[in-house]
């Protein structure tokens, strides 16, 4: 395998050491995947061992975008009826003993913390998952370090983004005070005074 590819790691997640130590599949044996040469692929031991079992490709689409943006009405849209959801504000409220006191999507920070375990466990189940469905994750504001190793998994990377105006008007109408600072995150505004989102928008999806 490393005489055909060559030992440069194909993964490049983020902290490659770049010199493949280890062959990884493609598509893993959970997944049904062979030990053909064709299904291997070379990785270093630190690339290897985070992707474990993860699926690569674009079955699984990362929502990207501010508050009150449209990312649930996007997946709403698009995903099929057996396609899995990942979503911090549905956790969140289905911890809650009444949901329609998180209709504000404003949540205590216990439940805030128990939500994001459980966002984490669910988000590694299912890129994990045998089966061939897709894997919707919202992840408003994702690192730079979280956006390149989505990349690099070959995920399909969705900005939703109305505009900033559309998005201020939702927030202060529709939502907690306290998201104008997760939209502070998205609209990062360098020294010019210009507006600079971490990714590209999308300005198709204008539903909240």
């Amino acid at each position: 395998m490393l005489e055909y590819y060559g030992r440069e790691c194909w993964l490049k997640l983020p902290g490659c050491t770049k010199v493949a130590t280890t062959k990884d599949h493609i598509n893993p044996h959970t997944h049904g995947g062979s030990d053909r040469l064709e299904n291997f692929r070379p990785a270093c031991h630190r690339c290897n061992s985070k992707r474990q079992e993860r699926k690569v490709g674009n079955q699984v689409r990362i929502i990207t975008g501010p508050p009150a943006a449209g990312k649930s009405t996007y997946i709403k849209e698009h995903a099929y009826p057996n396609d899995v959801v990942v979503d911090l504000d549905r956790i969140a409220k289905a911890l809650m003993p009444d949901p329609e006191d998180a209709k504000l999507q404003t949540y205590p920070d216990h439940i805030r913390h128990v939500a994001i375990g459980a966002r984490q466990a669910a988000i590694s189940r299912a890129t994990r998952l045998r089966e061939n469905v897709g894997i919707w994750i919202i992840h408003s504001v994702p690192s730079p370090d979280q956006l390149e190793e989505y990349k690099r998994m070959g995920w399909q990377i969705i900005p939703i983004d109305p505009g900033e105006r559309v998005v201020r008007d939702r927030i202060a109408n529709q939502r907690s005070s306290s998201m104008h600072d997760v939209a502070d995150r998205w609209y990062d505004k360098p020294s010019s005074g210009e507006s600079s989102p971490l990714i590209e928008p999308s300005r198709d999806w204008g539903i909240a």
